[in-house]
């Protein structure tokens, strides 16, 4: 019952609130941070449907290619459609690929991806009972043991960018600009 609202409540925040972020042309690169996450959109071709499924997931990118993580085991809906059709879209940060998707059937490739992504997931990690901050990666791969790891490939090898997971990009967004919004709202409220 409680899996069931968590569900619930990752698919109503993931439509409402970081979808329209992820998507928005200047917001969307600056989204990523290591408190926060490092997210891309995923678009799958919905089995029952045949209409384009966006799904925005936590990924990693290793030796030129992208992982991402099905949280929610199997019956995640973005998985299953990848079953039907293997070919998606992946927005990330300030870029879009087209790539197929496999599910990682070698348990060591699994389990290195899957640590790679939990550890861009910030603090939703939380919602694992898990603190971020200390957890160690024997303990996340016990975590994580039997979750579908998928690893996306495009016709070139895809590198991490300015604003992915490794980058220090989100210390303007994250740091710099506030502060200076800080700043310039006192120095505007003293004149």
């Amino acid at each position: 019952r409680q899996r069931q609202a968590m569900l619930r409540s990752f698919r109503w925040a993931n439509r409402r609130v970081m979808l329209p972020m992820l998507r928005h042309p200047i917001a969307g690169a600056w989204v990523g941070s290591p408190l926060i996450g490092y997210f891309l959109t995923l678009t799958t071709t919905g089995r029952r449907s045949g209409l384009p499924r966006h799904t925005p997931l936590n990924y990693a990118i290793l030796d030129g290619q992208v992982y991402v993580l099905s949280g929610f085991g199997a019956h995640a809906d973005w998985y299953l459609n990848l079953s039907d059709d293997p070919r998606v879209t992946i927005d990330l940060p300030g870029r879009t690929i087209q790539g197929a998707a496999a599910p990682v059937v070698d348990p060591v490739e699994a389990e290195r991806a899957a640590v790679a992504v939990v550890r861009n997931c910030g603090f939703a990690l939380v919602f694992e009972g898990l603190n971020p901050l200390t957890v160690t990666d024997e303990r996340l791969r016990a975590q994580l043991a039997g979750r579908p790891v998928v690893r996306i490939s495009a016709s070139d090898p895809i590198h991490p960018g300015r604003h992915d997971p490794g980058s220090r990009s989100w210390v303007l967004a994250h740091v710099v600009a506030p502060l200076g919004l800080i700043m310039a709202v006192r120095l505007f409220r003293r004149r």
